[in-house]
């Protein structure tokens, strides 16, 4: 095990001193995108509760079904703090329940979409500063011709090496980046559809309003 990381270890710094700052800059912004992408997915893993399940089988009493959804531990995450603002304000009436529950989702919306820009914008850098480093590249192979002339070609490997790494390093990052962004984005999403749908059944319950 300690072998194979040592021998990671030593590639990665392979890579990272051959692609020079560009290589560097890669790195970090992949970095940063995982990073942003498993704290979303384990977020949203611990927002999520199956809001059509509890909902399935509804006891006809709008006290007692108050009284199970603020005591069940399945209820988490968004839709917990709706019962929630729905058990303080249903005493007020059926506008002052409406408006609670505008005011929680809109938070809620701000919590489920934060970071997911940042992820959005890292895998969009990726591929530009490929786009760099390829440039980068170019131009140092430009030089070593104007030294020594196009006579020996191993002079101008690096050069050349170093473009093709640093564009693939930036395609490899951002490729999985949006793939994922696309996936959490969708996930957000569903959580609050689910939320919003649970949420009107509930004040139409609590409102003594035929579901």
């Amino acid at each position: 095990m300690s072998w194979h990381f040592q021998a990671l270890a030593d590639n990665t710094w392979y890579l990272l001193r051959q692609g020079s700052w560009v290589m560097v800059a890669i790195f970090v912004a992949g970095q940063a995108g995982w990073y942003f992408v498993v704290e979303r997915w384990w977020y949203y893993r611990t927002r999520t509760c199956d809001v059509t399940g509890l909902l399935r089988d509804m006891e006809p009493d709008p006290d007692a079904l108050e009284k199970r959804l603020l005591s069940d531990g399945r209820v988490r995450g968004v839709f917990k703090e709706i019962v929630r603002a729905l058990s303080e304000s249903r005493p007020l009436g059926r506008e002052a329940m409406v408006h609670r529950t505008r005011e929680v989702l809109q938070a809620s919306g701000s919590h489920l979409n934060r970071h997911l820009s940042t992820i959005a914008v890292l895998a969009a850098a990726a591929p530009l500063l490929g786009l760099t480093g390829t440039v980068v590249g170019i131009m140092v192979t430009f030089q070593v011709i104007t030294v020594y002339g196009v006579g020996n070609p191993s002079m101008m490997a690096g050069g050349i090496a170093q473009a093709l790494m640093v564009t693939e390093a930036g395609l490899v990052v951002a490729f999985p980046l949006l793939l994922l962004h696309d996936h959490l984005h969708n996930r957000a999403s569903a959580i609050e559809s689910d939320c919003v749908a649970g949420a009107t059944t509930l004040i139409r319950v609590f409102s003594r309003e035929a579901a």
